[in-house]
């Protein structure tokens, strides 16, 4: 074998899985069996059917696209085959020998598509020691995707600054007159933000609240400075001041604006559940 049959083979193979996978199978039932076998095999136990002496076995189609036909035999066949009739037409199907195990002779699947509104067929097999089961292939029906959106989604900030205490560092979204901070929270979750504001005078530092485009509330610092709080190249940090947002039902908006020239900085933090 020359190396191109090789690559032949092997693309062959990686098409016949793929097309496989494509697939899945659930069982179906003869509506007139004859005499039946069971199979075990490492998955599941499933009987298997032969048809009564020159009888077939008929299949229920509708809504039915493609079927298998998995089977096997208790003697050693020189043709083994399998006749498939829809709407009178009788079209021979040849098994192929897979392997012996276990006593049988277990041959490979058969597949074969069903044309569009056929509601029965028959299976037909003169040789006795045959034993078959049907399968329903059906390619599975994707599960539609549901995009969940970010929990938070800043949307607009004058500049982010870290803020340091103790050897750690945590990150602040500015704000300022000209440039308010905004953010989104979805899935119904909650915040509290803590705000700090750059002392410049003697005046005092305020900035209001608005949820969904609506002012909930305004707020105002004191001169009262940090010690334990520091930031590059900003001196005379106030104290910090918790927040606590309206209610998330389910998405809102959120904004902060400053009331004072002064620059402000807010740290938004999600409250756990």
């Amino acid at each position: 074998m020359n190396k191109k049959h090789i690559i032949m083979i092997l693309f062959g193979l990686i098409a016949s899985l793929s097309f496989a996978q494509n697939y899945r199978t659930r069982i179906m039932d003869f509506e007139n069996p004859g005499s039946r076998r069971i199979r075990k095999t490492e998955e599941a136990s499933h009987w298997y059917y032969r048809s009564l002496p020159e009888k077939s076995m008929t299949l229920k189609t509708e809504d039915v696209q493609r079927i298998q036909l998995r089977s096997f035999g208790i003697e050693k066949l020189r043709k083994p085959s399998i006749i498939i009739v829809i709407n009178k037409v009788e079209t021979p199907y040849n098994l192929t020998l897979k392997e012996f195990k276990n006593g049988y002779y277990l041959y490979e699947d058969l597949e074969f598509d069903v044309p569009a509104g056929t509601k029965s067929l028959e299976v037909l097999c003169f040789q006795r020691s045959i034993y078959m089961r049907a399968f329903e292939m059906y390619k599975p029906k994707p599960k539609p995707k549901t995009l969940r959106k970010p929990s938070r989604q800043i949307t607009a900030h004058a500049g982010m600054i870290d803020l340091t205490h103790n050897g750690s560092s945590s990150e602040y979204y500015s704000f300022n007159q000209a440039q308010p901070f905004k953010f989104t929270l979805n899935n119904s979750r909650d915040c509290v933000v803590y705000l700090r504001a750059r002392l410049t005078d003697r005046s005092l530092p305020s900035f209001s609240l608005y949820h969904n485009g609506e002012k909930v509330e305004s707020y105002e610092f004191s001169l009262a400075r940090t010690t334990k709080f520091n930031a590059q190249g900003v001196r005379h940090l106030t104290i910090s001041k918790k927040i606590e947002l309206p209610e998330n039902a389910n998405s809102s908006n959120y904004e902060f604006r400053a009331d004072t020239d002064h620059m402000f900085m807010a740290r938004p933090v999600f409250i756990k559940k």
